[in-house]
């Protein structure tokens, strides 16, 4: 069969809007490829991560803060840190727990005071343990806690990051430091004669296991220089209650 001119421009014409069709398809199909993998990308950026203290371990709440290598106590990343968790750490100051008892900061020399940023006084807090150490060799008897849903805000960036996960197993928790309850074994000048004439409060009797449910009050703070983005902490506890 003969095809005319005008049956082959019109063949033509079909053949190249097909051909067309076809590149706007494939286009579209690797366009919306790159937006999905773009997507992923930037859902777990800084979960498992590289920069400063390898990332986080587990992906923190909106409105915390990246992970900082700042390391002195009253730099501009340790002073916004201490400013948010002042704002969020509300619940702490409307709980009912132990006294507070100021005096024990004392037992705290100011070599290793200087490592803290201090955001309120005095808090008190529950929540599960999930780590124990007692006792360390400056005396303390250390253990973590994950808190309970009223006091989840109170973490700042390092206690989600990488480095406090390979250091403290149980997830990310606040660190609980009870001064002076062991002997003190340490050389450094931050803990040589720290506890010398310390008479009480003995813990040893309440310090808690892991598993178990507690109240704790205490002064309520952050260690910049102990890991990137800083490990919170109640140091020192003032007070110690197994709940049910």
């Amino acid at each position: 069969m003969k095809l005319n001119n005008s049956s082959v421009s019109a063949l033509a014409i079909v053949l190249l809007l097909i051909s067309s069709l076809a590149i706007v398809a494939s286009d579209s199909i690797l366009l919306g490829q790159a937006k999905k993998s773009s997507t992923t990308k930037a859902g777990n950026a800084g979960v498992g991560s590289g920069g400063a203290g390898g990332g986080f371990a587990e992906q923190p709440p909106i409105g915390t803060e990246p992970l900082t290598p700042a390391t002195a106590n009253n730099s501009a990343a340790a002073i916004a840190i201490a400013h948010r968790l002042a704002i969020t750490s509300v619940n702490s100051s409307k709980s009912n727990g132990g006294p507070c008892l100021p005096q024990l900061n004392h037992f705290i020399l100011p070599l290793k005071e200087a490592r803290f940023t201090v955001i309120k006084q005095c808090v008190t807090v529950t929540g599960r343990v999930v780590w124990t150490n007692y006792f360390n060799n400056d005396g303390d008897a250390n253990f973590n806690v994950v808190l309970d849903p009223p006091y989840k805000n109170m973490l700042g960036p390092g206690s989600y990051s990488q480095v406090f996960a390979s250091k403290y197993p149980g997830g990310p928790a606040l660190h609980m430091e009870t001064v002076c309850q062991g002997p003190v074994t340490s050389k450094s000048k931050e803990n040589v004669g720290a506890c010398y004439a310390y008479n009480g409060p003995d813990f040893r009797s309440v310090l808690p296991k892991i598993g178990q449910h507690v109240m704790v009050t205490g002064r309520y703070l952050i260690e910049v220089p102990e890991l990137p983005g800083g490990i919170t902490e109640v140091h020192p506890v003032y007070a110690i209650k197994i709940l049910p």
